[in-house]
């Protein structure tokens, strides 16, 4: 028998044990319930002890039909028909007893966790059953109960926690149904080793018998299998002497000679040896298993191999004889390996392509000078690697974080796409209407950035874009804009930009009589700090000054 077919038989059975209980809990259920009625509603004692006693029966004869289903073909309906009939006792009282609103609510989650927990349902059976007593619920409080607008709310609540106990249900049937085929299957594989071990024992006394006569035979084919594996087996004196080496590794590293003593060490570059060395010796004297050790080692030509080395001591009666390595050359792999890593560094920078190309759409609307990007986020890296000395930012400016900025930074006017021409391009004034539109390009690109990080799911890139593009207006004495964010409220990559865009709006500005010299421009930032700016980043670009004057030079505009 297939181990999917014992694991329904055995499931059948189960069910079948179990819907004894399951019945014989819910019987015990509803007589405790009638002490319930007695002492909650005495006025309705008689008519829901009724009720209970009409349930009771119909468990009892639910009890009948299980002891007569000799096949188990019927458990689950039979089980399903008793939560059923227990459901709708529950769902006549409470339409006895304010519908809805009724206390006895609690009783309808108590079947199913009570059907569904005790019952080895299947997921799908889980769903149906669960479901079916929602189904019913609704039904009765739509069309037997009427439902006030005020109890609206309460039916919402009550059919939240019903659905969510049919998944909460349904999960724990996944993971009982789970384990149980798990335990099937591994009795079966039990049981399939121990009538294998039974034959292998069987064979075992010929196998013995026979031992003697093909000794031979078996040390011939075993020098073969030996001789014919790809990889190289090398058997080393403790010393580092070749014991006994396959044909490959012969081949490889000695020129194919196999008749004079052989030192594994001569394949070793000198510069590895005292490595080689260290590693051997933790086999030799302490044990330890060699496991994917990759090292350069020299073939018999003289040129470099690249190997993966597997190696474990050989001990006899508690001693340690020598060591045997197995060699893989895997000089293809490592090359393939640069191959990727190089193909992937090729889609890095056609992803960053990417981003600069969609940063410069705001600059097709509104005209920047040349440049203008490349040289924003060279100033940011520029910034962030100097704070990234300070130890109090060494945990947030780290490597992975100075190069999500250097992406981010571009992005930051991005909400200017959705600026009219007429503002956008306006020479002279504008008005405070236009100024607000205007200003409020920080609040769409934020936005649009943050959409994108959704569908991302936590971008660190794209979570620093929005930071900048919402705030890198917001100035440090709190008079910016959008959201007049202050001090350390602005978020540092914010901050960082800030100082950056200040130094390009002085010294890149389309209009030639308001450029500002680099010192002037130092100036003019310098006096900025603790008002627009923060002093900290302020003083980063001080220290980093010559390094803007540089960039500033090498990314100039140009006729």
């Amino acid at each position: 028998m297939s181990s999917m077919k014992l694991f329904q038989e055995e499931s059948r059975q189960l069910h079948h044990r179990r819907v004894y209980s399951i019945l014989l809990v819910g019987i015990g259920v509803m007589l405790s319930l009638t002490a319930y009625d007695y002492f909650l509603v005495p006025e309705h004692f008689s008519e829901f002890f009724r009720y209970r006693l009409f349930s009771v029966g119909f468990s009892g004869l639910l009890l009948v039909a299980n002891y007569q289903d000799r096949l188990r073909q019927r458990s689950w309906i039979i089980g399903f028909s008793g939560y059923i009939g227990a459901g709708m006792i529950i769902l006549l009282t409470m339409h006895r007893m304010g519908g809805s609103t009724s206390a006895y609510y609690v009783g309808l989650i108590v079947a199913m966790t009570m059907y569904t927990a005790i019952a080895p349902l299947t997921v799908t059976q889980t769903l149906i059953s669960g479901f079916a007593l929602v189904c019913i619920y609704l039904i009765s409080m739509f069309f037997v109960d009427s439902i006030s607008p005020d109890h609206w709310m309460t039916l919402f609540n009550n059919l939240f926690f019903m659905v969510c106990f049919v998944f909460i249900t349904a999960t724990q049937s996944w993971a009982e149904t789970a384990a149980r085929m798990r335990e099937c299957l591994l009795r079966t594989e039990e049981n399939e080793a121990a009538e294998a071990l039974g034959r292998q024992a069987e064979t075992l006394e010929n196998e013995v018998r026979t031992r003697t006569e093909e000794q031979k035979v078996s040390e011939k084919r075993y020098r073969i299998l030996y001789e014919a594996l790809a990889d190289d087996v090398v058997l080393l004196a403790t010393q580092g002497m070749v014991l006994q080496a396959n044909r490959s590794y012969y081949s490889h590293f000695c020129k194919g000679e196999w008749n004079h003593p052989v030192s594994f060490f001569d394949a070793v570059r000198p510069q590895d040896r005292e490595i080689v060395r260290a590693k051997l010796y933790d086999v030799i004297e302490r044990g330890r298993p060699l496991s994917a050790w990759q090292i350069t080692l020299l073939s018999s030509d003289g040129g470099p191999v690249e190997v993966e080395i597997n190696g474990a001591p050989l001990y006899w009666y508690k001693e340690i004889l020598g060591v045997q390595l197995v060699i893989r050359d895997i000089s293809i792999r490592k090359k393939l390996e640069r191959e990727l890593v190089t193909s992937l560094d090729k889609v890095k920078q056609t992803e960053d392509a990417a981003i600069l190309a969609l940063a410069k759409l705001s600059e097709y609307r509104d005209v920047r000078s040349l440049h203008h990007l490349e040289r924003i986020r060279e100033y940011c890296r520029t910034l962030a690697v100097e704070l990234s000395r300070r130890p109090e930012l060494q945990y947030i400016l780290t490597p992975e974080y100075i190069r999500n900025l250097y992406q981010g930074v571009i992005l930051h006017d991005i909400g200017k796409v959705a600026i009219a021409d007429d503002i956008l391009q306006h020479k002279g004034s504008l008005t405070a209407q236009e100024e607000e539109i205007l200003r409020n390009h920080t609040v769409t690109g934020g936005d649009v950035i943050k959409a994108m990080e959704r569908e991302a799911q936590g971008s660190g890139f794209l979570s620093l874009a929005k930071n900048i593009a919402y705030f890198h207006h917001e100035r440090w004495d709190g008079s910016g804009y959008p959201f007049a964010l202050k001090g350390g409220d602005i978020p540092l990559e914010a901050r960082i930009m800030a100082v950056a865009d200040a130094y390009e709006a002085l010294t890149a500005t389309l209009t030639p009589e308001k450029i500002l010299s680099h010192h002037d421009a130092m100036d003019r930032i310098i006096g900025s700090a603790g008002h627009h700016l923060d002093p900290m980043i302020v003083n980063a670009f001080v220290v980093q000054q010559d390094t803007f004057a540089r960039i500033h030079e090498t990314l100039a505009e140009t006729a």
